[in-house]
């Protein structure tokens, strides 16, 4: 558990720090493949997508896609202090993506995601992402 939680502050420091670079293929209308992530994330990011209706279409195949989008997630479930003194049942969550163009290889978009006492778990972090994403892509400032 200490190394997944290593890693993921390691992806998210790095996001922060490759926050976003200029790619021709970051725009509305691209090809995205969503690779496979932890704890399922993968899943609920490409419905979080379609949900939020990012201008992107999801393929199957990475050699279908003009991007990448690869991530981790986390979830801290609530303790039995946590509950017993603040009676919340709710848990911490986090997650982190990256967006790859493929032809260059280069971050074209990074975010990340931080939710404390989050009622919906996973669903809370991924449509943050989803949002986020929508915006960067929309307002052509990454």
């Amino acid at each position: 558990m200490h190394r997944k939680l290593l890693a993921l502050a390691l992806i998210l420091i790095a996001g922060e720090s490759l926050h976003a670079q200029q790619t021709a293929a970051f725009k509305p209308g691209a090809k995205v493949f969503v690779d496979s992530m932890p704890d399922k994330f993968d899943a609920a990011l490409k419905e979080a997508i379609t949900n939020k209706q990012v201008p992107v279409t999801i393929v199957d195949t990475k050699e279908q896609a003009d991007l990448e989008i690869r991530g981790t997630s986390g979830s801290q479930k609530a303790g039995t202090a946590k509950k017993l003194l603040m009676g919340s049942w709710h848990s911490d969550e986090q997650a982190s993506i990256q967006v790859i163009d493929l032809k260059t290889s280069q971050v074209a978009y990074a975010y990340n995601a931080n939710k404390e006492n989050s009622a919906h778990g996973q669903k809370s972090t991924a449509e943050a992402c989803a949002k986020h994403l929508k915006q960067a892509l929309e307002s052509g400032t990454k």
